[in-house]
């Protein structure tokens, strides 16, 4: 077996993250699938991984790869852990609408538009500095061509995290898989696939209106960093 290392999916809140990490999670080569909620400020955070995977899969490591995914900026990184070699750090990024409207109708009631937009352009703020601090070294997936243009993107991350066989567009269902406070909890993730738009349960509540004016502001700190992860992280 080669080298154990560590894969990191920074994110944020409704980005198709539990679906990426479940996909990534369900490869023989890989264990984790939920956020752990902790910091990765020294290797002993990275040490400390395989127990509390352990906990959520509920079962031994089998892999070469462990996973987290960060999706909230309390969880911090040090630029030192993300230049790591035994470090594959994967980005994830969906456009502001469809983050926030999700962000509003899941929370019922919870959370407002603005507290959405706020925690999405600070967060977007923060992929912004560990993009820059990896550089061409990582990966970039845009949360809408993951569900489109699924087979490019899955063969992609493949090659960049060196498996030995391909990421496949189906997946485990965990333990922990559809439960609060452990991802995605609608029934889509459940299905053990991915789901087109159009299959997507939405709930059945009052549509989710978003007022323009914050909206702007999140529109446009999507912009400017889709076009510097782009330049980045190229294909």
């Amino acid at each position: 077996m080669r080298a154990r290392g560590h894969i990191l999916l920074i994110s944020h809140q409704r980005s198709h993250s539990t679906l990426l990490a479940h996909i990534l999670g369900s490869h023989p080569e890989i264990d984790g699938y939920s956020e752990l909620h902790q910091h990765y400020l020294s290797p002993v955070d990275l040490r400390s991984m395989t127990h509390r995977i352990e906990e959520a899969t509920g079962r031994p490591r089998r892999g070469r790869y462990a996973l987290d995914k960060l999706l909230h900026n309390q969880g911090r990184v040090d630029p030192s852990i993300l230049r790591r070699d035994d470090v594959r750090v994967v980005f994830l990024l969906r456009n502001p609408r469809d983050t926030i409207t999700s962000m509003v109708r899941i929370a019922g009631g919870r959370e407002t538009p603005q507290g959405a937009v706020d925690y999405y352009v600070a967060r977007l703020a923060r992929i912004d500095q560990y993009s820059t601090l990896t550089g061409a070294r990582a990966a970039f997936v845009e949360a809408e061509k993951l569900v489109s243009d699924t087979e490019r993107v899955l063969a992609r991350l493949t090659r960049y995290l060196e498996l030995a066989t391909p990421l496949e567009p189906t997946y485990e269902r965990f333990r922990l898989s559809g439960q609060p406070g452990h991802g995605d909890f609608s029934p889509n993730i459940l299905a053990g696939r991915i789901l087109r738009d159009d299959e997507r349960d939405r709930g059945t509540g009052k549509p989710v209106e978003i007022p323009a004016e914050p909206l702007r502001a999140a529109v446009v700190a999507y912009e400017s960093l889709l076009s510097a992860m782009r330049s980045r992280h190229p294909d």
